[in-house]
């Protein structure tokens, strides 16, 4: 069959690839970000579908901005700004919002979608082509259409086959046991829900929640009440929610998403300030989970060097990069390799802060 390339996602034939294992690739995800006109033209994310019918599908948006991608280009937009030459729009294929590592291609790897996507790319105005929070596996598919690859990092935990919270306490050294142990005894109740115990109403009361954070970072909000309710009843079995009460009032929330291995810490908020209990529903939560469930890995997203003392490592994420203007490409990549470096010493200076005992090991 032909491939296409669509603005709609119902066209696109993505239902119908089964060997998707992420929740963020999922058709149910990309169909409730679009029914809840979280993506769409006029947010600056407006969604192309790339595919080959029943075999596989790539997914890019049209961007008019860089806000909710979290692989920060502003100098390069301000760069261009300064020989006026447009930078937006370009095209952007991430998980929207979302700073988690996935295939970029759902389905097969396709030279075929690529060389459609190319010739997209090259027949309209976009000043650029970025691919980010790419999988290590699709370094060298990029690297062959003269991407630059940008590295950049997060934390994740790891999960060293673990039996409980406390046996992964075993594996740091005593002063940041302690402190772990006393920031978990809070004057509140923790519940958890996942699969058949989630309810539209967990949805309505997550996005509160979501929103006094957003109000407390002044940041943008980028999903809607809709998105929430709806996620809540098509991906329950890939979701959990972990909620704290306090006489009975529910007063703060968290979000994950799962898939067969891995945890993604996304959104949280709380209604008051109770000290310590951001660390117990956005990682002590989810490291409990995730070694209860076996997964290999928790990753808690960019930013945040207070998650090295609670036993995150810092661990490399890479992005794609391609520019129309030569001297632009050129320009960007010796940016790109200076940055490298400070990156190198970065991650090498706060894996010197990790927790772990020398038992445990690195």
């Amino acid at each position: 069959m032909p491939t296409k390339i669509v603005n709609q996602l119902k066209e696109s034939c993505w239902d119908q690839i089964d060997n998707v294992d992420s929740p963020f690739l999922s058709y149910k995800f990309f169909q409730t970000l679009e029914e809840s006109h979280c993506i769409e033209e006029g947010t600056g994310w407006n969604p192309v579908y790339i595919s080959n019918p029943q075999k596989a599908c790539l997914y890019t948006f049209i961007k008019e901005h860089s806000y909710g991608e979290y692989i920060f280009d502003w100098d390069w937009a301000n760069f261009y700004h300064q020989f006026n030459i447009p930078y937006y729009p370009k095209l952007t294929s991430m998980i929207p919002f979302t700073s988690v590592t996935t295939p970029h291609f759902v389905g097969e790897s396709s030279h075929i979608i690529m060389e459609a996507y190319n010739k997209f790319y090259e027949e309209n105005h976009f000043s650029s082509s970025h691919f980010l929070f790419l999988t290590k596996e699709e370094l060298e598919f990029f690297k062959s259409y003269n991407y630059i690859i940008r590295d950049s990092f997060q934390y994740h935990f790891i999960n060293k086959s673990y039996t409980s919270f406390e046996n992964f306490l075993e594996d740091l050294i005593h002063k940041k046991a302690k402190q772990i142990q006393k920031e978990r005894k809070l004057p509140v109740t923790i519940n958890q829900f996942t699969g058949h115990g989630l309810t539209p109403e967990h949805g309505e009361e997550m996005y509160d929640f979501y929103l006094a954070t957003i109000d407390n970072k002044r940041a943008i909000s980028y999903l809607t009440k809709d998105f929430f309710i709806k996620i809540f009843e098509r991906l329950k079995e890939n979701i959990f929610y972990v909620q704290a009460t306090k006489d009975g009032e529910s007063i703060a929330g968290s979000l994950y998403f799962f898939s067969n291995d891995r945890l993604y810490g996304r959104y949280w908020g709380s209604k008051v300030n109770i000290p310590n209990l951001h660390f117990e529903l956005c990682f002590y939560q989810g490291i409990e989970f995730c070694i209860k469930k076996g997964f290999s890995v928790f990753e808690a997203g960019a930013q945040g060097e207070h998650k090295i003392s609670r036993g995150f490592r810092p661990v490399k994420t890479y992005s794609a990069h391609k520019f129309k203007q030569v001297d632009f490409h050129e320009a960007i990549n010796k940016y790109i390799n200076n940055e490298r470096e400070d990156i190198e010493v970065i991650m090498r200076k706060l894996s010197e802060r990790l927790p772990f005992n020398k038992r445990a090991g690195l």
